[in-house]
């Protein structure tokens, strides 16, 4: 079965239990009987349990990594809302992992502190939505926030916050480490 956007998200959790499982944590996962909010797996190790939201994107075989933090909204875009953890809900995600796959078995996986995700989200949000128009000068609408994890070789103008959302991510590529 091929990849798509429909199953990338329990492919997404799945690979997310398997690596946390392979560091010694136990791994459940919170969508078992239909969606939850906020939080997709339960880890827990050494007497602490944390919640984490997953969130995957489908990549093609051979091209550049890239991840998405979900679809924005007209209120996140006014900063009304969050990005992570905006339901009501006794499930509260502690942690982000940001996964690119191509295949079930090749990936890349970014792990945020919730709070430092939100922040990548935001300066995705600033660049993108809140201080980029559209070619004929328009307002964007809510859609996919999403960012390339690196540089392209013709990638020709530098922008700082771009440059400052890749470097966080890097920061926290593979960050299984809880805390």
């Amino acid at each position: 079965m091929a990849l798509t956007k429909l199953n990338v998200g329990k492919i997404a959790e799945r690979i997310v239990m398997n690596e946390l499982e392979f560091r010694g944590y136990r791994a459940t996962d919170l969508n078992k009987d239909g969606l939850s909010a906020n939080a997709d797996i339960l880890a827990s190790k050494a007497g602490h349990i944390w919640q984490i939201q997953v969130k995957g994107a489908v990549n093609e075989p051979g091209k550049r990594w890239w991840i998405q933090y979900g679809h924005c909204t007209t209120a996140m875009i006014d900063k009304s809302d969050k990005v992570f953890n905006r339901r009501n809900s006794f499930y509260s995600a502690q942690y982000v992992a940001l996964l690119a796959v191509p295949s079930p078995s090749e990936y890349q996986c970014f792990v945020l502190p919730t709070k430092q995700a939100e922040t990548v989200a935001q300066i995705n949000l600033d660049r993108y939505y809140r201080e980029s128009r559209k070619r004929d000068g328009g307002v964007r609408k809510p859609g996919k926030m999403w960012v390339y994890v690196q540089r392209s070789e013709r990638e020709r103008r530098k922008d700082p916050r771009l440059d400052s959302e890749r470097r966080i991510l890097q920061d926290h590529k593979d960050a299984w480490d809880f805390r």
